[in-house]
């Protein structure tokens, strides 16, 4: 018995580890300036978020960076497979289910191509 929740437990662990390295990521691209029009990102499932700093990145990237803020959903291979902008208010206008559609939709992609 004792072998055999080891064996679960490791199973566990395995494939866990094993689904968070396949994660999409989505970066949140802001200016510090305009932070109160940070979008909460909290509750998005199946992502790794990260909130970045324009002003913190190389000039190569704070060039390709036209509006703020901007959610940038990368896809396992590290490429932009959507992204939200914000408006002219400096505000992003999709909602939290928009942008967890988008990841699931990639993910399904992803799927179907495997």
């Amino acid at each position: 018995m004792k072998k055999i929740i080891i064996c679960v437990l490791l199973t566990v662990l395995f494939v866990s580890a094993a689904s968070s390295q396949e994660r999409l990521s989505v970066l949140h691209f802001n200016y510090k300036w305009n932070k109160d029009n940070n979008y909460d990102l909290r509750g998005i499932k199946n992502a790794n978020i990260q909130y970045v700093w324009v002003e913190d990145q190389p000039a190569q990237i704070r060039q390709t960076i036209k509006s703020v803020p901007v959610i940038a959903i990368l896809g396992k291979d590290g490429k932009v497979k959507m992204q939200f902008v914000a408006d002219i208010s400096f505000k992003i206008k999709a909602t939290k289910e928009e942008v967890q559609n988008a990841i699931n939709r990639i993910i399904i992609d992803y799927e179907k191509n495997r």
